[in-house]
């Protein structure tokens, strides 16, 4: 079984597909997903699609909406990030790249979601855009209090990659690493232990190759695998269970829900 271990599922974009793809869960290669947040909207529709036996969430404010941050935000998140179904934090992180005028509170709602994080002893989805440098310093600072940390839709070269496991973090794969201007990408995947990399297709976007025009959903994870395998030169069964079994260690709390099914 392969595990989308990023898959924004409660989107509108998905809303039609949502029964077929919770129904193909239950026989195709990809039988699991965990759904990420990023505002309030989306953390409390994440609730209910986890319900799903197959589905497990995290709870978060993206660093694009760092602005909504509020008291109802963190109340909301202090009675949730408990439930059974919610299996991290996130996604949350740095994001400079439609500008730097919210730079600083970013990483104030970043930290305090981190704190959150520690607080109810949960792993962490960091999104990082176009903001690396500030990422590992709040990283450094924070260390302590991250149990475990996840960048996904990782987008960067082998440099980064590097910075990243030095600091202990896991790394997570999209369709990115499909599309054919993406050499670095294919470069960086090339050193990351098996140990420390996932599987995602973060869902709705960035499609894999050969579908790239379509809506991507969680079946398409399997794409991301195949090639991971055909990079380090292993079979895709082997990607399919070193990912599995990474995504378990790293969403400790997966293998209570998940053993149920």
């Amino acid at each position: 079984m392969l595990i989308d271990t990023h898959s924004h599922i409660n989107h509108e974009k998905l809303a039609d597909s949502l029964p077929e793809i919770l129904q193909k869960l239950e026989t195709d290669r990809v039988g699991a997903v965990i759904c990420p947040s990023y505002d309030l909207k989306s953390s409390k529709s994440s609730l209910i699609v986890a319900k799903h036996p197959r589905v497990a969430c995290a709870l978060g404010i993206h660093p694009e909406n760092c602005a909504e941050y509020n008291a109802e935000v963190e109340k909301f998140l202090l009675s949730n990030l408990g439930d059974k179904n919610v299996v991290a934090v996130g996604e949350i992180g740095l994001d400079y790249h439609y500008g730097v005028d919210k730079k600083e509170l970013q990483r104030k709602v970043l930290v305090r979601q981190i704190e959150l994080a520690h607080k109810f002893d949960l792993p962490i989805i960091f999104h990082v855009r176009d903001a690396w440098d500030d990422f590992f310093k709040v990283i450094e600072q924070n260390k302590t209090l991250i149990k475990r940390g996840v960048v996904h839709c990782f987008e960067g070269d082998s440099e980064i990659a590097e910075k990243l496991l030095d600091l202990g973090l896991y790394i997570s794969v999209t369709g990115l690493v499909t599309f054919k201007h993406r050499e670095a990408l294919r470069e960086a995947v090339k050193i990351i232990p098996l140990d420390k990399i996932m599987c995602e297709t973060d869902a709705p976007y960035l499609t894999p190759e050969p579908f790239r025009s379509k809506v991507n959903k969680p079946e398409y994870t399997a794409l991301v695998a195949d090639k991971i395998a055909e990079i380090k030169g292993e079979n895709s069964a082997s990607i399919d269970e070193i990912t599995t079994k990474n995504a378990f260690v790293f969403f400790d709390k997966l293998g209570g829900k998940l053993g149920k099914i």
